[in-house]
């Protein structure tokens, strides 16, 4: 007897140190079968009431009218289920010193009184696991040949690192894949009708294949061995040192909740088992919460970077990631407590379900920025594309993620479940509606830029404004974005509505009966954006040129739904609505004409001064500084008036809009220069006085200042002319 109990001893410490993996119990499953209810005394009186000739009726229960707040857990039931699980908690507790004997007893009942099958249990065990080891190694180098000969990218580059990282994942699980089926086909081979032997060998190689996963997802994160490949920014050091802590606390974590599993086969008492699962969470809380606070220095490192300054909310992460890890697990180990006292079973380990979480989020992350450096990098040009697409990526691996934890930890379903899937879908909108409005601004950007560079940068005008302005998408892209702007924030507000449960429907009706209201309330409004539309479509102005509405005139500085902005050239800023442009005159479009006056004396050659013009309006057009700007060369009209004192001749050039400003004085400097080598003067304006009767010269000279005194007082305006000067 002695040498069987040490046998079972020995067994119950090889399973403590060989299970690795969590699983659960089906929900609702006991750990002993219920006994069979007994028939109720209301069908013993029934009965006798009928034989007696009695007719019975029925009447089905009232119904309870659900308690106010029925939607999720009230602060009365989360009291309660605290206080049942801690009356739970201390009655499994006190029965703990008594857990040995019953699980030996156990044991030897399931075994026919004996604990014989000890020892068969322990050689099947190695020998499926040894056979299992075998088909794990050959699984993997097989694999590794195949992946060698396919080919990879550099690890230099993100997508050799992401390769990399799945094919060592993929290749680990296909070799655990192996190694569990290998053990499971040699324990069935060997042991085919259902017994302890045949359990025991089953939940070892289970177990070990549950620790190979999380091994494998360790290996695929933290690449210990190979520094080159890790896709996560951890030094090699801290990067081993993390794999072998979390690698251990995984093994024993694993290992005690795959011991809980294995004695449900067994016919235990219900608090014994209890208590094997309450030490389950137990142990792995405790070894997960030890490398966080070993490792809290170097991960806040790792999260603050050394690239760029953090911002806020990564400074908040680094410094609250330790109290936040320790409350997550802390909240774990308290809903397994409620979960084993209320329902014995066990639910997937604290740190586990966020280790499968983070890993799918990953995977995720990795396919989708597979993806873009396979298929799209080459397509896109611009940098604001690629990270926009790299936040998209980020955003929907850690919904993805968030709803595998919610899996895990068996949300769905529960009072909190409406609100977590809530949450996720409020998570999705807030990302499509951020991707949304990027994609708008990069693709407004875009065409900005290329129209920027197709026809080159604004030039500010050394006139008065009258520049030929923006092009016509210049002009409109701004207003598209602003509208579209509106559109993602509108659609983003009612999907938020709809999904707190807010009915929509209602909103669209009222907000149809305001827009009627406002309709007839504000007609002045309608129409200004009305008649900026169409002025827009009909391209009547553009932002940047120059252009006169009502006698107001100004360069398009700004334009909105309703009205727009002038600029005038000497400062003042003018709001008009659409509304109000009866007539609106655009100085910015295609081309000008600019005529120039020149007053010349009447003995001037109109022939030679027509040959002179000719020639350097060639000349002027040929100038490698200023020709470029001229559409026509400057060229004489002739003689246009004759007045008192001179003929005025008119030269006149065209040009692009607001260049004509700059060629105005290169022109009028060049004829000048002209003109005074050729002999050609320019008149002046004179005054000729005729004194009749007039013997004597003092007399004629004072009748000339009367007259050109005189003639100035009514040319000047009023007050203008001082006559005591004169």
């Amino acid at each position: 007897m002695a040498r069987t109990r040490l046998a079972a001893t020995a067994l119950l410490a090889f399973l403590l140190l060989s299970s690795a993996a969590v699983a659960q119990i089906r929900p609702g499953s006991p750990a002993t079968p219920p006994p069979a209810a007994a028939p109720s005394d209301v069908d013993a009186a029934l009965t006798t009431l009928r034989g007696a000739g009695y007719t019975v009726l029925i009447a089905p229960p009232a119904e309870v009218p659900a308690a106010a707040g029925a939607g999720g857990p009230d602060i009365g039931e989360v009291g309660e289920a605290i206080s049942a699980g801690w009356i739970g908690l201390k009655t499994i507790f006190a029965e703990a010193p008594s857990a040995p004997g019953r699980i030996v007893r156990a044991m030897e009942a399931a075994g026919g009184g004996s604990l014989a099958w000890t020892g068969p249990a322990l050689l099947l065990a190695a020998v499926a696991v040894g056979a299992g080891a075998l088909a794990f190694l050959l699984t993997e180098r097989f694999l590794g040949r195949l992946w060698r000969t396919i080919g990879t990218a550099p690890l230099d580059r993100r997508e050799g690192r992401i390769l990399w990282t799945m094919g060592a994942f993929a290749r680990s699980l296909a070799a655990t894949a192996a190694l569990t089926a290998t053990g499971a086909l040699v324990t069935l081979l060997a042991q085919p009708v259902r017994s302890p032997v045949q359990v025991t060998g089953l939940h070892v190689v289970a177990a070990l294949g549950a620790f190979l996963v999380l091994r494998a997802i360790l290996v695929a994160i933290l690449a210990p061995g190979n520094g080159a490949a890790r896709i996560v920014p951890l030094g090699d050091p801290f990067a081993r040192s993390l794999y072998r802590q979390l690698s251990l606390a995984g093994l024993l974590g694993i290992a005690v909740s795959w011991f809980c599993f294995w004695l449900a086969y067994f016919p235990l008492e219900p608090r014994s088992h209890q208590l094997l699962l309450v030490l389950a969470p137990t142990v792995s809380v405790v070894m997960f919460a030890l490398p966080i606070l070993a490792h809290r220095q170097a991960v806040r490192a790792a999260i603050l970077g050394a690239a760029e300054p953090p911002g806020a909310v990564r400074r908040t992460i680094a410094l609250a990631w330790p109290a936040l890890a320790l409350t997550y697990l802390a909240g774990a180990w308290l809903v397994n407590i409620g979960e084993i006292t209320t329902r014995n079973r066990l639910i997937i380990g604290p740190a586990t379900a966020p280790v499968l979480a983070i890993a799918f989020g990953l995977f995720v992350l990795g396919v989708l920025l597979l993806f873009h450096d396979r298929r799209l990098a080459p397509t896109i040009a611009a940098s604001a594309w690629t990270g926009l697409y790299e936040g998209f990526a980020r955003g929907v691996a850690a919904i993805a993620a968030f709803a595998l934890l919610g899996a895990l930890w068996r949300v769905y379903g529960t009072p909190w479940g409406e609100a977590y899937e809530v949450g996720l879908a409020l998570g999705l909108m807030l990302l499509l509606a951020w991707v949304g409005w990027g994609a708008v601004r990069n693709f407004v950007n875009a065409r900005l830029e290329a129209e920027q560079e197709a026809h080159g940068p604004a030039v500010e005008s050394e006139g008065e404004g009258m520049g030929p302005g923006a092009t016509r998408l210049e002009t409109l892209l701004p207003i598209f974005r602003n509208l579209m702007a509106f559109v993602i924030l509108a659609v983003s507000v009612m999907v938020f509505l709809s999904v707190m449960g807010v009915s929509v429907a209602p909103l669209f009706a009222g907000a149809g009966v305001a827009g009627l209201a406002i309709g007839f309330g504000a007609q002045a409004l309608i129409r200004d954006m009305f008649s900026g539309a169409f002025f827009l479509l009909d391209d009547a102005f553009r932002r940047g040129e120059y252009v006169e509405v009502s006698g107001t005139a100004g360069m398009v500085e700004k334009i909105s739904v309703r009205s727009f902005q002038l600029r005038h050239h000497s400062g003042p800023l003018h709001t008009i609505p659409f509304g109000e442009i009866k007539q609106l005159t655009n100085y910015s479009r295609d081309w000008v004409i600019m005529k120039l006056p020149v007053r010349l004396t009447y003995d001037t050659d109109v022939e030679q001064v027509r040959k002179l013009v000719k020639k350097l309006g060639l000349e002027m057009a040929e100038n490698p500084e200023y020709g470029h700007l001229f559409m026509e060369p400057p060229k004489s009209q002739g003689v246009i008036q004759m007045d008192d004192s001179a003929m005025i001749l008119r030269i006149k050039f065209k040009t692009k809009p607001g260049d004509q400003f700059v060629l105005r004085r290169h022109v009028y400097q060049r004829v000048r220069d002209v003109f005074t080598e050729n002999g050609i003067r320019f008149a002046h304006r004179e005054v000729t006085v005729r004194v009749a009767d007039a013997s004597d010269e003092e007399t004629r000279r004072q009748a000339a200042l009367g007259a050109v005194r005189e003639g100035a007082i009514d040319a000047a305006p009023k007050g203008v002319v001082d006559t005591a000067a004169w």
